[in-house]
């Protein structure tokens, strides 16, 4: 089995096409870094999934130099916490390795940052 594929959701404006370029509304005329979320569906065996930046074919404008990334919430429950980290970015996607398969049928909510 696998994880099926989450597009991230931004925190404000975020990329619908490729190539678009972000207006910043606080830091600048051009946004440096994009805030986002997403919610991956385990299936008790997968120890990895993609984290799509907009839809798995669009791309960014830019290659991230990083991505920060946390558990924000979900229903994986405490007695089998699961960690994340971001691994391998590009222009169309990360991949979210996980500490460990979780349970099938639950949820685990990632909220993240892409550095430009």
């Amino acid at each position: 089995m696998a994880i099926a594929d989450v597009n991230a959701t931004y925190t404000g404006l975020g990329p619908t096409a490729s190539g678009q370029i972000i207006a910043g509304n606080q830091t600048g005329p051009v946004a440096q870094d994009l805030e986002f979320t997403g919610t991956a569906t385990l299936d008790g065996s997968a120890t990895s999934f993609n984290l799509n930046w907009i839809d798995g074919t669009a791309t960014l404008p830019f290659t991230p130099s990083g991505v920060i990334v946390g558990v924000s919430g979900g229903n994986q429950g405490a007695a089998a916490v699961v960690s994340v980290v971001a691994d391998a970015p590009d222009a169309t996607k990360c991949v979210i390795r996980l500490s460990g398969a979780g349970t099938n049928t639950k949820t685990l909510k990632i909220a993240g940052r892409i550095l430009k």
